[in-house]
């Protein structure tokens, strides 16, 4: 597949657009385009190339002087919400009356300086968080898709969902001064009017010019589309990750559990791509489960391609495999008995060694994370060519310096370093 070269561009006024290029002829993308711009002087950060223009607008727009404290009452519950607090656990904590925090929440309660600055306290987040306006997505939207959610209990669900939405915001904030052109965009297609969701998955690889065999870089692949993808705790192991459609003005957003394996995240990467290809309307929970996840195995592992050599499959030589792949040695029988290449007495049998093996929760042979950059680079513009301090940028995404630091996995900066000294720029 083409290099990976996105490009990060600091734009002449702030908005909240999201370029994309032509879409390629002969699909349907339902997104929108946008025309080539030239290329100012390109900048390196780590394994990406974002080319940066000076303009007149630095960056996000600054945090609000800490005295302009209006609250919206949604973004209270949000961020309660966000902690996995009750009303009555964030009262106690604030010390503030229930009663009164439950008119705040509905907003028929005026609050004061103090009692935000209470607020904001208990629930460790700057004052700026509770006047935000943004629109809060649920659940039960097109654009959320997620795994096995209904076992839950409703806290869990209300704080990942908070979560998710604060993720979105704060992205939104950090990308208002900057675009990304991207080489490809992520089409939705009709699993039926392409047949299968393996034709789905054959489909966009062609799309996206990806060459035969295994994807080196699945994180990769998705940022050439435009997909910006984050590491989150999400409460429980039975959500893998949760996807964020293009809504609006907002980029396609895959969340990650963090803890994945390698390999699980992979597949977890792909199934998550075939919801944002195939699901633009919603399905039955378990019939789009079922799409996505044979739209991943076809998108990580073509028939094609790979059923010669599953024939004649042992765990010996699905370890071997899964180096070449870079998949699950589960994922690679399972395809050989959903290929015909084993029958179900010979899948079940592999099953059963594997799980006596123990393989079942720890496989051995592991493989190499694929690392998203989109959004540590984006931090590392703001800072370098913005001229945010860390301090300040914290702020600018609600979150204390600490947080700020252990969310977007970053080194702060000591007191006596100057700014962006932790960054390497390379012309």
């Amino acid at each position: 597949m083409p290099s990976r070269d996105i490009c990060l561009t600091s734009s002449a006024s702030v908005s909240t657009s999201w370029p994309s290029p032509a879409p390629t002829t002969g699909a349907s993308f339902g997104r929108s385009t946008s025309t080539k711009r030239a290329q100012p002087p390109s900048y390196l950060f780590a394994s990406m190339r974002h080319r940066v223009r000076p303009s007149a607008a630095r960056g996000p727009p600054r945090a609000r002087n800490p005295k302009d404290r209006t609250m919206n009452p949604q973004m209270l519950t949000l961020l309660r919400e966000s902690r996995g607090y009750s009303g009555a656990q964030l009262a106690k904590l604030a010390g503030i009356p229930q009663p009164t925090l439950s008119k705040m929440e509905n907003g028929l309660a005026v609050i004061d300086e103090a009692r935000l600055q209470q607020l904001a306290d208990a629930l460790e987040y700057p004052v700026e968080a509770f006047n935000w306006t943004d629109p809060i997505y649920g659940f039960g939207s097109a654009a959320f898709y997620h795994r096995k959610q209904q076992a839950l209990p409703q806290t869990t669900l209300r704080k990942i969902q908070a979560q998710v939405n604060l993720t979105r915001m704060r992205l939104d904030r950090l990308l208002r001064s900057i675009e990304i052109d991207t080489q490809y965009v992520v089409p939705s297609l009709d699993v039926e009017e392409y047949g299968t969701p393996a034709e789905v998955a054959r489909a966009v690889r062609a799309l996206w010019r990806m060459p035969m065999g295994p994807i080196r870089d699945m994180a990769a692949a998705l940022e050439l589309a435009g997909i910006i993808m984050v590491r989150s705790n999400l409460e429980s192991p039975r959500i893998a990750a949760i996807s964020l459609d293009n809504v609006g003005t907002y980029p396609a957003l895959i969340i990650l559990n963090t803890g994945l394996p390698a390999d699980r995240e992979r597949f977890t990467l792909a199934h998550e791509l075939g919801h944002l290809v195939m699901h633009s309307v919603l399905v039955t929970t378990d019939e789009a489960e079922r799409e996505a996840d044979a739209f991943a195995a076809e998108f990580l592992m073509p028939a094609a391609e790979i059923r010669t050599e599953l024939k004649g499959i042992t765990l010996a030589r699905a370890a071997q495999l899964k180096v070449v792949w870079r998949v699950a040695i589960s994922a690679l029988v399972r395809r050989a008995r959903d290929l015909g290449v084993i029958d179900d007495t010979r899948y079940k049998s592999l099953m059963v060694s594997m799980s006596q093996k123990g393989w079942r929760k720890s496989e051995p042979v592991e493989v190499a994370h694929d690392h998203p950059t989109v959004m540590s680079s984006l931090i590392k513009v703001h800072l370098a060519d913005h001229d945010y301090t860390f301090d300040e940028l914290a702020r600018v995404v609600a979150l204390n310096r600490d947080e700020f630091t252990m969310r977007f996995d970053l080194d702060a900066p000591r007191g006596d370093e100057p700014r962006g000294s932790h960054l390497r720029a390379l012309k």
